[in-house]
């Protein structure tokens, strides 16, 4: 099977803060033509976190001291960094919600009216670190309504960079391992508790 058919199949259920908005076909055509801002900006902090603040040159020119300050310095930023992050994602409009997301598109409740073909931007922060907040244009695959005010609908997304695609594949990878370790922590505490 080809891999990315198999970036497709993993699913997962989680809860994340985000927003959802109608677009009209002129709005849709226009963003998805454009990387969105918060996209470009989540692919430089992920960067500039990732990366090793000493080349191996500096390290060696520096006593261990200095090293060691320098590095709790920049993990101190870093943190910051998140946090910052964080405190923007809670003074928006993103509202906890479950979703069932994927690599291709996800699934979610929503009080707004949309119908089957219609274009929407979901605005949606990973828990990742840094705070990935990624927006995310795509089409509406299906509608079902559920009870009289809200709808269960499902999005397909239109990626317009790899760091849109690599953030949410890297996310649903990672939940996706998590709850196998959890289920299996789980099963084994099962299985002890019937053996004694």
């Amino acid at each position: 099977m080809p891999d990315q058919n198999r970036r497709q199949d993993f699913r997962i259920d989680d809860i994340l803060p985000m927003q959802d908005t109608l677009l009209t076909k002129d709005e849709y055509e226009a963003q998805s033509e454009q990387i969105g801002i918060r996209s470009r900006q989540n692919s430089m902090l992920q960067e500039m976190v990732g990366r090793d603040i000493f080349s191996s040159n500096m390290k060696e020119s520096l006593n261990h001291d200095m090293a060691a300050a320098i590095e709790t310095l920049d993990a101190k930023l870093n943190y910051l960094i998140g946090v910052n992050m964080l405190n923007d994602a809670n003074r928006s409009d993103l509202k906890e919600r479950s979703v069932n997301l994927s690599v291709t598109g996800t699934s979610f409740f929503t009080k707004k009216s949309y119908q089957k073909g219609d274009y929407i931007k979901t605005t949606m922060m990973l828990p990742s670190f840094p705070p990935t907040i990624l927006e995310l244009v795509g089409t509406v695959t299906w509608v079902k309504k559920q009870d009289s005010d809200a709808l269960h609908i499902g999005v397909r997304f239109h990626y317009r960079c790899d760091e849109e695609e690599n953030s949410i594949a890297k996310y649903v990878f990672r939940r996706h391992r998590e709850s196998i370790r959890l289920r299996a922590k789980q099963e084994q505490q099962r299985n002890n508790s019937q053996a004694s």
